[in-house]
């Protein structure tokens, strides 16, 4: 699959032209494309990609493409896959560390690899969330011809580049053309939510797709708060900027207690070969920073509203690392020392949070916290005696 493009847009996003067609209801539906699913999770069952649920009930429907779902289908297999693995891998190493019975740790095994295939998995839950959120797929046969794409293609219409015809782009033009054509065969029009430069580009020369880049934007143009639900986020605003408050300590506990270290990635360069030994991540500040449309709603229903909020995070990695530098001579490795690096970092996390209509008691509230990964580029790594570290 084609690198991701992010949109940067060449045009100004109408978002109270956009709602107010959405109240006339000259749009009459949302569509997503494969970033979306990726971005918030890759799960079909939770996180704000799960809320698209909600247009199972809603007047406006959830359109996606057969290549887009297809799409999402070959990357949740493949989560799923990598999920099942390392399970695996960690469930025997936690038993061994902590000195479980191996006859007990080979039962669990076995229950696991009873399990359905990754596959069987993922056709499981796509099935149920289009049951779900009464998704309509369209079908590419059904709304565009052959040669629409082959007219895009040597015409160098979006998404292909005049001045860089890839063939990548044919699945891109393909999910495109068939919500255009399926847009113009219902007589309406719909909200396209993607952060694909290619698609901003397409959606921008069409006539009824209109782009919208993160999914928490696009919900709430479909929402209508009501009062009560306006009094609500005025009061969960209130706790949001109170640190002592329960529902901000709990929601920082969480985001304390989360696996950073697992979420940690790098860019490393060095003379040497260098390999990381052991690495913490240290958070010192969580709070909320205020301001206009920072809490977003998402979804109403009648028993919850559900919002989206981020809170900023400020702390610390810390890693130890080993160089080697290869013999020639003697050919092996040897060991040229060791290192460490500390280094400051900010994040964002959102947090997706449920609160029920007739209460805003924390103990009544769910969310979910997706924190964004935490990339480093470390430049030029050497031992610490190279530095004139001890």
């Amino acid at each position: 699959m084609k690198k991701i493009q992010t949109a940067r847009l060449p045009f100004v996003v109408d978002y109270p032209e956009i709602k107010i067609r959405i109240q006339k209801k000259i749009i009459s539906a949302i569509s997503i494309d494969t970033t979306v699913f990726d971005d918030n999770g890759m799960r079909l069952d939770r996180g704000l990609f799960s809320q698209l649920q909600q247009f199972g009930r809603h007047p406006a429907k959830l359109v996606i493409s057969e290549i887009v779902l297809r799409e999402i289908s070959r990357h949740l297999t493949s989560s799923i896959t990598t999920k099942k693995e390392r399970f695996g891998r960690d469930m025997v190493d936690a038993a061994d560390f902590v000195g479980f019975d191996q006859v007990y740790v080979q039962e669990v095994k076995d229950k696991f690899h009873e399990l359905p295939s990754s596959s069987d998995l993922c056709d499981m839950q796509v099935e149920k969330f289009l049951h779900e959120s009464k998704a309509i797929v369209v079908s590419a046969d059904d709304h565009i011809k052959v040669s629409d794409i082959l007219r895009c293609y040597f015409n160098a219409n979006p998404p292909f580049h005049r001045e860089n015809l890839k063939k990548s782009e044919f699945p891109d033009a393909i999910a495109l053309l068939s919500l255009a054509g399926w847009a113009t065969d219902e007589g309406t029009e719909l909200v396209v939510v993607s952060r694909d430069a290619d698609w901003a580009t397409f959606c921008e020369e069409s006539d009824n797709l209109h782009l919208v880049t993160d999914l928490a934007t696009a919900l709430a143009l479909f929402q209508t708060p009501d009062e009560a639900v306006k009094s609500v986020i005025e009061e969960l605003r209130g706790m949001l900027n109170d640190p002592e408050s329960e529902i901000f300590s709990q929601i920082e506990e969480e985001i304390r207690d989360f696996d950073w270290v697992d979420h940690v990635t790098s860019d490393i360069e060095s003379q040497f070969q260098c390999e990381e030994d052991d690495s913490e991540v240290e958070l010192k500040k969580c709070e909320f920073v205020d301001g206009p449309n920072t809490i977003v709603v998402t979804d109403i229903d009648e028993e919850a509203v559900s919002v989206i909020f981020a809170l900023q995070v400020s702390g610390e990695y810390k890693a130890n690392f080993s160089f080697q530098k290869w013999d020639s001579v003697d050919r092996e490795y040897i060991s040229m020392g060791g290192g460490s690096i500390v280094q400051d970092f900010d994040v964002s996390v959102s947090v997706v949070l449920r609160i029920p209509n007739k209460s805003t008691d924390p103990e009544d509230m769910k969310w979910e916290i997706e924190p964004n990964s935490l990339h480093f580029y470390l430049d030029e790594l050497e031992p610490d005696w190279m530095s004139g570290r001890d």
